[in-house]
């Protein structure tokens, strides 16, 4: 799934991804995990702020990558 811009100006593809099997937002259980950190390119914005309080919570937490920190 995509946001308003489907690629940032390098031509990347900017996406959102569900698992089709149970419909999980990856995207945002990495970061709830700890195993990503927040990047957010305007206009695309739609998540940001779960994404940020999940990423705060696992670093809170010392989870994932924040473990070793």
């Amino acid at each position: 799934m995509r946001d308003v811009e489907a690629r940032d100006r390098y031509s990347r593809l900017l996406a959102y991804v569900y698992r089709a099997d149970d419909g999980a937002f990856v995207n945002l259980q990495l970061v709830r995990d700890g195993f990503a950190d927040v990047l957010t390119y305007p206009t695309n914005v739609a998540h940001a702020d779960d994404f940020t309080t999940a990423a705060a919570q696992a670093r809170d937490e010392r989870l994932g990558l924040w473990a070793a920190c």
